[in-house]
This record gives C-alpha cells, structure tokens and sequence, in this order.
C-alpha cells in the first residue's frame, strides 16, 4: 500500500514539474489531475476502513464467545493453539 502512496506522490512531483516548466497547462489540466489523485486516496482509504472494520468485527466475536481478550491472548501461545472454553 505504502508503494502505491509513494507511487502517486512521485506523479504529484512530476506534474507539478512539468507545469512549472509548461505553457500550455491549464486550469482543466490541475482539476482533472487533482480529481483522479482524490479519487485513489479514497479508494485506498476505503479499503483500509473495510479492513479495520473487518477486523474490529473479528475482535468483537472472539470477545462475545471466550471473554476478554486477556483471557484469550497469551504472549506465548503455539501457533496452533487456540482459546479453549471452560
């Protein structure tokens, strides 16, 4: 994801660049550009809400069928080991 971030800072830098350096630019040009930037850091918002959303739900069953998370998580659990009910 973070790459993907970088990825479109570097187009951001590189337009701003060449507007510097254009005469032909204009105002549609820096509005459309800003549009489809908006709308990437939308759709990767989203998905990272959908994800902590996801999770948040998954944390909430776990709690709702063996209690707290203290009385499920340990530090040093095997990989395979899950909470056992009483």
């Amino acid at each position: 994801m973070s790459h993907i971030i970088n990825a479109e800072a570097e187009k951001m830098q590189a337009f701003v660049q060449y507007a510097q350096h254009s005469m032909n630019i204009k105002t549609k040009n820096f509005i459309q550009f800003n549009n489809s930037v908006s709308k990437l850091l939308e759709e990767i918002t989203m998905e990272q809400w959908l994800g902590l959303n996801k999770l948040d739900r998954i944390t909430q069953l776990i709690e709702n069928h063996y209690g707290s998370k203290s009385d499920c998580l340990e530090d040093n659990f095997e990989e395979d080991e899950f909470c056992h009910e009483e």
